[in-house]
């Protein structure tokens, strides 16, 4: 049932984001060729079907690299299909075998797809969102700059250009080893204490905004100069941005529940791997031996 539900859910998924994949594509015809293989069409519904089947990891890779490797794998796919239905492959026991295991697979999420997402409204993902901003717990966040280096010498070298007037943003574009925040000018954006190793979180939250710390900090990752940009309590972010991880969480919800209407009704029996009755949870497992005849 449990990979069922991930089969379902992960279709769920996917229709939310697919959209998002074909606004990347250049606006063109309605379904454009994509290839031609032998003369047979692929078209940009055929990709937007084999990226379903690829599932909602899938939606985590930048559509521009995503695109080539779907296309050549269905370009691939084609030429050696055409090749195995020469050779009458489709009527293969093997072969039928597998299609009836991928018809059932898909006729079972096409269901759910129908059965759940028309559900999932706008006004269903507000109240989701309301009941948990309603709980959130505001906590007391930083937002800062640093500047790290690899000892104490560079350190302090560094806090001494600061007191000279040079800018923060530009030293740290030009000294900071961590290259991430470098490239923004050694921002690292608003955080909690908890989301910073201890060192560095106690002096960040110890100072004041617009203050630079006096004195490098040491951490496991070497030495840091810190800026304190603003402080804030945090809030919950706007329902623009979760928006679709609300929908998604509400359509696994769904999903579920769907699925538990359904065992309720039916006649379910299970048993272990060589054949015998699986015992229930209702089942303890020394009924059989106390059991009366």
């Amino acid at each position: 049932m449990l990979q069922a539900l991930r089969f379902a859910f992960a279709l769920l998924l996917v229709a939310i984001a697919a959209p998002a994949f074909a606004q990347s594509a250049a606006p063109m015809t309605a379904d454009p060729v994509v290839a031609k293989v032998n003369g047979s069409d692929i078209h940009r519904s055929d990709v937007l079907r084999e990226l379903q089947l690829m599932g909602p990891q899938a939606q985590q890779v930048p559509p521009q690299i995503l695109y080539p490797q779907i296309l050549q794998k269905m370009v691939a796919t084609k030429l050696v299909s055409e090749k195995a239905y020469a050779e009458k492959l489709q009527n293969d026991p093997e072969v039928r075998a597998k299609m009836k295991d991928a018809e059932q697979q898909i006729v079972a999420e096409v269901y759910v797809h129908r059965a759940v997402m028309p559900k999932i409204t706008d006004a269903k993902v507000k109240e989701r969102y309301e009941e948990l901003a309603a709980k959130f717990k505001p906590q007391d966040e930083v937002r800062a700059r640093h500047i790290l280096v690899p000892t104490e010498d560079e350190a302090n070298a560094v806090i001494a250009q600061l007191k000279g007037g040079a800018d923060f943003a530009k030293l740290a574009e030009e000294k900071s080893k961590d290259t991430g925040s470098a490239k923004q000018g050694g921002d690292l954006g608003y955080f909690t204490h908890d989301a910073m190793v201890k060192p560095f979180a106690d002096a960040a939250f110890a100072m004041k905004t617009g203050e630079v710390s006096d004195k490098p900090v040491k951490t496991e990752f070497g030495w840091h100069v810190i800026k304190v940009e603003d402080k804030r309590k945090s809030a919950p972010p706007p329902l623009s941005e979760v928006h679709d991880q609300i929908a998604n969480q509400l359509g696994q919800e769904m999903t579920n529940d769907l699925v538990k209407s359904m065992e309720a009704k039916a006649k379910i029996e299970k048993f272990n791997i060589d054949g015998t009755p699986m015992k229930t949870a209702e089942t303890k497992p020394d009924d059989a031996a106390t059991a009366k005849p």
